[in-house]
């Protein structure tokens, strides 16, 4: 008797194989999604702090602008943040944020005109929130708080703890 499989048991091994995997897919989507939602949380944050830590240093008020409006919210990856000297976001670029690794995560803005602005004292920015989710799971939502006083940027979940940052109340 020889070793090894004969072409039939490769074949049903193989099959067997496949639908496991097909049955695994959808899980695997979701552990994307929550990867995605926690690195856009962290990476935002860090941005964010960046930008308060930047407008002291160079004693300077500095304006975070939105590619996007406040009426609008995107989840295409199209959108970016960039640190600018000027409340005009043709002025000297600093830092930039790219939307681009971030499909399906909608996120949206409170600040009207779209741009945060960070004072040159002690960094403080105008007070409002970014918010995002995923689009498949449009129950788990986080935002970036920024209150102005005291200066804080926090990140936090609005209906209860998700991706493991604790509720906003």
């Amino acid at each position: 008797m020889g070793r090894g499989f004969n072409l039939l048991e490769l074949t049903i091994i193989i099959a067997i194989l496949s639908i496991l995997l097909l049955m695994a897919v959808p899980s695997f989507d979701g552990i994307m999604s929550r990867v995605k939602m926690k690195r856009l949380a962290s990476e935002l944050n860090s941005f964010l702090v960046q930008a308060k830590s930047e407008a002291v240093t160079r004693n300077k008020k500095l304006y975070v602008h939105f590619s996007f409006n406040t009426d609008n919210s995107i989840s295409n990856g199209s959108w970016y943040i960039q640190l600018t000297d000027s409340a005009s976001s043709t002025g000297n670029q600093l830092l930039y944020f790219s939307g681009a690794p971030f499909n399906k995560i909608e996120i949206s803005h409170s600040y009207n005109p779209a741009y945060i602005t960070f004072d040159q004292v002690r960094g403080r920015p105008n007070g409002g929130t970014i918010e995002f989710f995923s689009v498949t799971d449009t129950v788990n939502r986080l935002k970036a708080v920024m209150a102005n006083p005291p200066g804080r940027i926090k990140v936090c979940a609005t209906s209860g703890a998700a991706y493991g940052y604790p509720s906003c109340s």
